[in-house]
C-alpha cells in the first residue's frame, strides 16, 4: 500500500483507479494469532481515508461542475482556490475533486482512451523564482523530462531546460482539462507573478481549469495579480467608466473572494450549536464504519468525541492520525477494540488525556 508519488503520470493513474478493500474479518468475536502481524490489517489501517464532511462534499460536487462547464467553453472560465488553516484536508478535496473530475470525463468518453491526460497534478518547485521551473514540474509530470537518476546527472544539470512549446503541445493533443497545483504558499505574490501569464495561457487558449492549494492561497493569488498589474488595469478602466457615467470613483482593486471562488475549509466545530455537535459526530461514525475490529464496540469514538476535539482542535489530519494509530494499537495489543486505552496511547504525543465531563 506504498502510494506511488501523484505528481507523475503514473502514480496520479494509479491513485484515480486505486480501490482500498478492507480486510475481511473472520466469523465471530475472536482474531487468530497471527492478526497482531497481520501486515494487511494493519497497514489498512494506517491509510485509513479521510472521511468526507457534508461541506467538503458540496464543495468537491461545485467544483467539478465548473470544471466540466469550463471544458464547453472558452469565454469566462475562472480559476478556483482552495484556503483553510494547515491539516484541515485541503489536499484532501483537492485530490478528490481532480480524481472525480478525471472519472466523469472517463465516463463522458466511454472509458481511458489513449493518449489523453485529464487531469495534471503538480506541486509548488522547490524554487519558484523562475517560470521555467514551474514548467518543469508539469514536464516532469507528463514524462518529458524525467527526474535525474543518480548524482552525476543531478551535477551535470546546470538549469532547467525550457520545454514551454513541449509541454503545450502535449497539453493540448492531450485534452487536459484540469491542473491541480498544491502548496501554493510555498511561492511569493512576486513569484507567482511571474508565472501567471503562462497559466492564463494554459486557461485562455486551451481551456484548462486551474485549482489552487494552499494556507493563504486567496491573499497570494490575489498580490500576484495587483503585482501582474492585472487588478489595477481593471480597476483602472472600472474607474474610466465610472467617471464618464457622471460616478467618479475611487482606484480600488476588487477583493480576493469578488474575482475568483474560494472554497474555505475550517476544523471541525464542536461547540453548543446541535448542527455542530451532530456533524462531529457523524465523521466519527464515518470513521468507525471503515474500521475492521473484530471487537469494536457500538459508538467507540463517538462516545469520546469531546475529548478528540479537544486533543485534535477538529483538524481532519490530526483526527485521522489519532484513530488510525488508535486502531493499530487495538490490532498488536490484541484488544481489538478502540477504547479510553487505545486513544490515550494514541494521543500521548498531543497532549494529557482529560475524561469529559461526567466520566471518571
Amino acid at each position: 500500500m506504498r502510494p506511488l508519488p501523484l505528481f507523475q503520470l503514473t502514480g496520479w493513474t494509479h491513485f484515480v483507479d486505486e480501490e482500498v478493500n478492507p480486510p475481511v474479518l473472520a466469523p465471530g468475536d475472536s482474531a487468530a494469532e497471527d492478526r497482531k502481524t497481520d501486515e494487511q490489517a494493519i497497514a489498512y489501517h494506517r491509510h485509513l481515508r479521510m472521511v468526507p464532511t457534508d461541506a467538503m462534499t458540496h464543495m468537491q460536487k461545485t467544483v467539478v461542475e465548473a470544471v466540466h462547464r469550463n471544458s464547453g467553453s472558452r469565454e469566462g472560465l475562472m480559476d478556483h482556490v482552495i484556503d483553510g488553516p494547515a491539516g484541515t484536508g485541503k489536499t484532501c478535496l483537492l485530490r478528490a475533486i481532480g480524481r472525480t473530475a478525471q472519472q466523469e470525463i472517463e465516463v463522458a468518453t466511454n472509458g481511458r482512451q489513449p493518449n489523453t491526460i485529464p487531469v495534471v497534478h503538480i506541486t509548488t518547485p522547490a524554487d519558484p523564482e523562475l517560470k521555467v521551473n514551474w514548467i518543469w514540474e508539469i514536464g516532469s509530470y507528463l514524462g518529458l523530462n524525467p527526474e535525474p537518476k543518480s548524482l552525476a546527472e543531478v551535477l551535470e544539470m546546470r538549469r532547467h531546460q525550457d520545454v514551454t512549446l513541449s509541454v503545450n503541445y502535449v497539453l493540448e493533443t492531450a485534452q487536459t482539462r484540469l491542473l491541480l497545483v498544491d502548496d501554493i504558499d510555498r511561492a511569493s505574490p512576486q513569484q507567482l507573478a511571474n508565472v501567471l501569464p503562462h497559466f492564463d495561457y494554459l486557461r485562455d487558449k486551451l481551456g484548462i481549469s486551474l485549482i489552487f492549494c494552499g494556507t493563504g492561497a486567496s491573499h497570494l493569488l490575489h498580490q500576484a495579480r495587483i503585482l501582474a498589474q492585472d487588478l489595477t488595469r481593471v480597476s483602472a478602466e472600472n474607474r474610466v467608466r465610472l467617471e464618464q457615467a457622471g460616478r467618479p470613483a475611487d482606484l480600488v482593486s476588487p477583493s480576493p473572494t469578488a474575482l475568483l471562488p474560494v472554497t474555505w475549509l475550517h476544523p471541525l466545530p464542536l461547540g453548543p450549536k446541535a448542527e455542530e455537535q451532530e456533524m462531529f459526530r457523524r465523521v466519527l461514525a464515518s470513521f468507525e464504519a471503515d474500521l475492521r475490529l473484530y471487537r469494536l464496540e457500538e459508538n467507540a469514538l463517538s462516545k469520546h468525541a469531546a475529548q478528540l476535539h479537544q486533543l485534535t482542535g477538529g483538524y481532519f489530519k490530526a483526527l485521522s492520525y489519532v484513530i488510525s494509530t488508535a486502531a493499530v494499537i487495538a490490532i498488536h495489543s490484541g484488544s481489538e477494540n478502540i477504547t479510553e486505552k487505545e486513544l490515550k496511547a494514541a494521543t500521548a504525543q498531543l497532549g494529557p488525556w482529560k475524561p469529559a465531563a461526567g466520566e471518571r
